[in-house]
């Protein structure tokens, strides 16, 4: 479902490049825009009843839509910095700031974040609210987060709307992305507004929208980064358990991908516990196999403390596989769910942007996501070409 945006401006000339971008990109699917430079006509469309689902443009236009006590729907001012918008008139506290002059792909994603627009659901699998996935390994090293962000890229690309939460306690994502992560607030405060919201009886809600940043290269939402190690290694189960509950309540995002950091660790246990699908990323050699099934093994044991479907909801990929079948047997019953080809450029320096858009990868990954939301997955013996 697109969303309507009202755009007031005083200069046409910024309103005509923004709109020719949308109309020729793939923002043009995401939101209809109608776009104002005169203050009588916006004021005029203002009152005829008609509610977009967000209103973005200059001070001046603001204030004077909203000194008529219509802030019915969401509202925010373009100027030069981010933050709550602050103007001299009482009825004007309480929208957003978002920079006017910036990438267009960056305004617009913070203008589809502002009118909180949950796009329609297209994917068989995911219309039962907000799926949680966890992305797990018995051991390191093993491409756990190559998995994680090709998989936020895939759901991204197929119009589902994606939040890619990393809990690792060093966050090696933008080593692959090299993002402009901004200033505004990270998870380090809202782990913190989580807490005191419990302290108090009068608290606000929590609205994810003033914390997310835009991935444009996974087409996904995320959290800046915790500058702070100490912070992440502090940070509990019971607060990994309540940060994904809170992504999930928020109603906005069809599914949630949460990268975790060692399996021993006390936030994995969380995602163990919390998340709906489970993909375990292993090697394609006798010690990734061999990790894997010993936790397995000890995790589904009564004396674990884990629920009863752990099994269940796990699906097996096999990564830096280099035939069409793996190379170790696997025992106990685990077997692989999707083969993950070595991509030997990946040795490379510096392959970031490599990782998110190699074909070979790409085609695993697309089944992948097949098993885990119902999308039709290439026919076994597919003639679809692949250049490497």
């Amino acid at each position: 479902m697109a969303a309507n945006i009202v755009l007031a401006v005083r200069e046409t000339q910024y309103i005509e490049p923004l709109l020719h971008y949308i109309h020729h990109s793939e923002y043009g699917e995401m939101l209809k825009m109608k776009a104002f430079s005169r203050m009588d006509t916006f004021t005029e469309y203002m009152r005829s009843g008609e509610a977009p689902d967000a209103v973005v443009g200059d001070p001046a236009f603001i204030e004077a839509w909203l000194v008529e006590g219509r802030a019915e729907v969401p509202w925010a001012i373009l100027e030069e910095v981010g933050g709550a918008a602050i103007t001299g008139n009482k009825n004007t506290i309480g929208g957003k700031r978002i920079a006017k002059y910036q990438a267009l792909p960056s305004l617009l994603s913070s203008v589809l974040q502002l009118c909180e627009v949950r796009r329609s659901r297209t994917v068989s699998g995911l219309n039962e609210g907000t799926l949680l996935l966890g992305i797990v390994s018995g051991s390191g090293s093993s491409g756990k987060t190559t998995v994680a962000m090709n998989l936020a890229k895939q759901f991204g690309c197929q119009g589902l709307s994606v939040f890619y939460l990393n809990l690792e306690t060093v966050n090696s994502s933008g080593l692959f992305l090299h993002p402009s992560w901004g200033n505004g607030p990270g998870m380090e405060r809202l782990l913190y507004e989580i807490q005191a919201s419990k302290d108090g009886d009068d608290a606000p809600e929590i609205g994810i929208g003033r914390y997310a940043v835009r991935l444009d290269a996974l087409h996904c939402d995320t959290f800046r980064p915790v500058g702070n190690v100490k912070e992440m290694l502090q940070m509990s189960a019971r607060d990994a358990q309540e940060l994904m509950e809170l992504l999930t309540r928020d109603g906005r995002y069809d599914i949630v991908i949460v990268d975790t950091g060692s399996i021993g660790e006390e936030r994995a246990g969380a995602v163990l516990q919390c998340c709906g699908r489970l993909v375990w990323v292993l090697r394609d050699d006798e010690a990734g196999v061999y990790k894997t099934e010993r936790w397995l093994s000890h995790l589904t044991s009564p004396h674990s403390g884990m629920t009863s479907e752990l099994s269940g909801k796990c699906l097996f990929a096999v990564n830096f596989a280099r035939e069409n079948a793996p190379q170790i047997p696997f025992t106990e019953g685990i077997g692989p769910d999707v083969l993950l080809p070595f991509i030997s450029s990946w040795n490379l320096p510096n392959r970031g942007e490599l990782s998110l858009n190699s074909p070979l990868f790409q085609r695993g990954i697309r089944q992948l996501c097949g098993m885990l939301a119902g999308i039709p997955q290439p026919a076994p013996g597919s003639t679809e070409r692949i250049h490497e």
